[in-house]
């Protein structure tokens, strides 16, 4: 349903059917007259290659570091934190104890930090996955980036929330399309300047603004939803990852079995 509605609203640009909390914002926030009359044309990435993922790992979170990519996967009593190479060998994997149900991941001062769902605990690895701590936090945790200077953190609504490095909230970031809430937002990257980010149940990525959380740009992956072809309604796009070396993303989703390589046109 949710799925259906967002991607009606991108190809036709019509803003009443973007996926927002009750359906289209009574009292849209403000805009200029120029971002209102300017549509945002999809962007389509260009696959470079693909390779295998595990199809039983339920992504929630992924980045790209050290020539590999870290990354956290969800529910109860699956729920892991692993570090895979580029052509989809799990070279380490650590299960995580299974009253928790692992979402984000990102890397900040060499340490990578995981969100949990509904525990309200982020846990702190080495890049060796040694664990080395946990932060708490209130809410829901569902994506995770960071700018190396401050977190990024999603939590299912249309707002996104700047933490500093003790995990505290220093800002709240309403994110918007067109002067309209953007909400379900999942899975964070941040890649040149702006936040990427994926929307539950949507088969595009949203560029957005960390300044002001306007939407950007939007990218159109419905050709790599229709190559994965998931068996499940719940098996959706979702994994972010960049190489800032090569200008690359990784591309996955949810017990997909696939990873895609792809340029992202500016």
């Amino acid at each position: 349903m949710y799925r259906t509605v967002l991607n009606w609203y991108v190809i036709s640009l019509v803003i009443c059917s973007i996926i927002v909390v009750g359906g289209c914002s009574e009292k849209p926030r403000a805009m200029d007259e120029r971002t209102q009359n300017t549509p945002l044309t999809p962007i389509k990435p260009l696959i470079i290659r693909t390779f295998r993922h595990d199809s039983t790992a339920f992504t929630q979170g992924l980045f790209y570091y050290n020539d590999k990519l870290f990354e956290s996967d969800g529910l109860y009593g699956e729920s892991s934190i692993r570090i895979v190479d580029t052509n989809g060998v799990v070279l380490k994997s650590n299960q995580i104890n299974q009253q928790f149900f692992a979402e984000g991941c990102a890397l900040f001062n060499g340490n990578i930090f995981q969100l949990t769902w509904r525990e309200e605990v982020c846990f702190i690895y080495s890049p060796e996955l040694t664990l080395m701590g946990t932060y708490r936090y209130s809410g829901e945790g569902w994506g995770l980036t960071s700018d190396s200077i401050s977190f990024y953190m999603s939590d299912g609504s249309d707002t996104l929330y700047e933490r500093d490095t003790r995990f505290n909230v220093s800002k709240k970031i309403p994110v918007t399309i067109q002067g309209n809430a953007l909400s379900k937002l999942n899975e964070l990257e941040f890649a040149k300047g702006s936040i990427y980010a994926n929307v539950w149940y949507s088969d595009f990525i949203f560029r957005i603004s960390k300044e002001t959380g306007r939407v950007l740009s939007v990218i159109d992956c419905s050709e790599l939803v229709s190559i994965e072809n998931p068996s499940n309604p719940e098996c959706v796009l979702n994994g972010i990852a960049y190489d800032k070396e090569r200008d690359l993303f990784y591309i996955t989703g949810k017990k997909w079995k696939n990873v895609f390589v792809v340029k992202i046109p500016e």
